[in-house]
């Protein structure tokens, strides 16, 4: 059963008659002013004002359906938001712990099988022997604990939600830069200020001859320095760019985004000083707000570009 379903399932089920305690009194919310509210507050609403959603079913139903079409509404967050409105309305112990209960059943009935990039931890081992050697083993694998060296990436999931947190100089970090790249499957967007690592360029080939549709925005001064690969990966190999063709600003972004679902960014340029010298810092997340974001963003710029 799908998010959609179990959700709507919710608001639509008859209100069969009151438990042993007492009733309480409720505020009214209209379909109009709950159509304009964030998802967390929707949610928070409509529990507060219960026999208004059930009145209103068909209009709160549309309007849930399109919270979760958006990605707001991932089975964690849902559970989350739920459980803390059910446990503050919740007349005694009895009916709290029934709330949390049926919230954990929830998030577990729930949750995706499909979440996107979702990157391992490393023990020592070697990129083929944590990744696979088929990279479509990527998001398959067993996450083992992150290693103690230097330092060792964060990682704060809830449900299939994750982020990770990567810094350079580190060949550790590095490779996990390629192995998200090496998970795209459908769509690899990618806006950067300069690529000059030819490792990074042979992922993103790589991306493209599966069959990824690859697309890349970069600085225009950049695009005429020194090693940069990016005119290189149009000419050989198809790889459509843009640039901002300013040369009074830079285009300074590093960012990239997965099948519209993953994103990873930060302070690293694509370069082999990045790599091996800089202090530099990146995020990887499939949060679906964040991953939208960064998503919309990029079709603004190809756009304007």
């Amino acid at each position: 059963m799908s998010l959609v379903d179990i959700l709507s399932a919710c608001f639509g089920a008859s209100g069969g008659g009151e438990s042993g305690s007492a009733s309480r009194q409720t505020p009214i919310l209209d379909a109009n002013e709950a159509a304009q509210l964030p998802f967390d507050a929707f949610v928070q609403r409509s529990l507060e004002s219960a026999p208004s959603a059930l009145e209103q079913n068909s209009a709160f139903a549309d309007i849930l359906r399109k919270h979760v079409e958006s990605g707001a509404a991932d089975p964690a967050r849902v559970a989350h938001v739920v459980q803390n409105s059910l446990v503050r309305l919740a007349g005694n112990d009895t009916d709290r712990a029934t709330a949390q209960w049926a919230c954990q059943i929830l998030a577990a009935s729930a949750q995706r099988k499909d979440a996107g990039y979702r990157p391992p931890g490393f023990h020592g081992q070697s990129y083929a022997q944590v990744a696979g050697a088929d990279s479509g083993d990527w998001e398959k694998q067993h996450q083992a604990p992150p290693a103690a060296a230097r330092p060792p990436p964060t990682h704060h999931q809830r449900s299939e939600v994750y982020m990770r947190t990567y810094f350079f100089p580190s060949e550790e970090s590095f490779r996990q830069l390629i192995g998200f790249l090496g998970s795209a499957q459908q769509t690899l967007d990618i806006c950067v200020f300069n690529i000059t690592d030819n490792d990074v360029a042979r992922a993103i080939v790589a991306a493209k001859e599966r069959g990824v549709e690859v697309r890349i925005i970069t600085d225009d001064e950049q695009l005429e320095s020194r090693g940069n690969d990016v005119r290189r990966l149009q000419d050989d190999h198809g790889i459509p760019f843009k640039t901002d063709n300013d040369p009074g600003k830079f285009m300074h972004n590093k960012f990239a985004v997965i099948d519209r679902r993953a994103v990873w960014s930060g302070s690293y340029n694509w370069t082999v000083g990045a790599r091996r010298s800089n202090n530099e810092s990146a995020i990887c997340t499939n949060d679906p707000a964040t991953a939208q974001a960064f998503s919309g963003e990029f079709e603004d710029l190809w756009a304007k570009f």
